[in-house]
């Protein structure tokens, strides 16, 4: 969503607490998968959603239940201001047990797992089955926080809004996660404590036919983490909310 087709939308409809509502849209990065044009995998450490992790070595690999959903070459985000608390270098893989399914309880926390590395020396680890795998491309542009908006624009007028800019599939980095029950901060400080009181959004993942993924009733996967550790590069200290329908 851009900014100048939010205000654009204030204006045409005369609302009188334009800030209020532009205070309900937060930066965050966009991710789209590209589809595939050719039989090639796609580039050791680059991004990507799904195929095969690169990893620095097999051993670093969580094992075969633990489904490589994507990974993320920082260097591909440095230039986006909403995520400026990732590191610049690195790469970032995500694992979740699709088998299982967890929603995000702190007994579940061995089914999922996110991995960092800065080492540039990577190699294809072919464990376990593997998603359809698609480049992905970034964007930045704004989202809404949609319990703040509805209350702020009424039943009609956020339908409006909201269906000039749906989307496909909702992956995305950073900023207001796109709730499909409740505000996903919220229920992850509710789960974890204190320690989230100011979580970040490391990485939201839609259900998807491209990859033939689908989380619960075709809900959306939420991978948080602490701002504190996430500067400090914990990502162990990730956890997870999944939400669906």
């Amino acid at each position: 969503m851009e900014l100048k087709m939010i205000e654009q939308f204030i204006e045409e409809h005369g609302l009188q607490n334009g800030e209020d509502i532009l205070r309900a849209f937060t930066k965050r990065v966009n991710l789209t998968l590209v589809p595939r044009t050719t039989r090639e995998e796609v580039q050791i450490g680059h991004s990507k959603f799904g195929g095969h992790p690169d990893l620095p070595n097999a051993d670093l690999h969580p094992g075969e239940n633990m489904t490589f959903l994507a990974q993320f070459r920082l260097s591909d985000l440095a230039e986006f201001e909403s995520v400026d608390a990732l590191p610049k270098e690195g790469l970032l893989s995500f694992f979740y047990d699709l088998e299982e399914q967890p929603w995000g309880d702190e007994d579940e926390r061995h089914l999922w797992r996110v991995v960092y590395t800065e080492e540039t020396q990577l190699e294809r680890v072919r464990v376990g089955e593997a998603l359809n795998e698609r480049a992905v491309s970034f964007k930045e542009s704004y989202a809404e926080n949609g319990y703040d908006l509805y209350d702020l624009l009424g039943d009609d007028l956020y339908e409006t809004l909201v269906e000039q800019f749906e989307q496909e599939e909702l992956h995305a980095i950073g900023g207001h996660p796109n709730e499909v029950q409740n505000d996903v901060f919220e229920e992850v400080e509710e789960t974890y404590g204190e320690r989230f009181d100011h979580p970040f959004l490391l990485f939201q993942m839609d259900s998807t036919e491209e990859l033939d993924v689908i989380f619960g009733d075709v809900g959306i996967l939420y991978f948080l983490i602490p701002e504190d550790a996430l500067r400090a590069k914990r990502f162990e200290e990730t956890e997870i909310i999944m939400q669906c329908y």
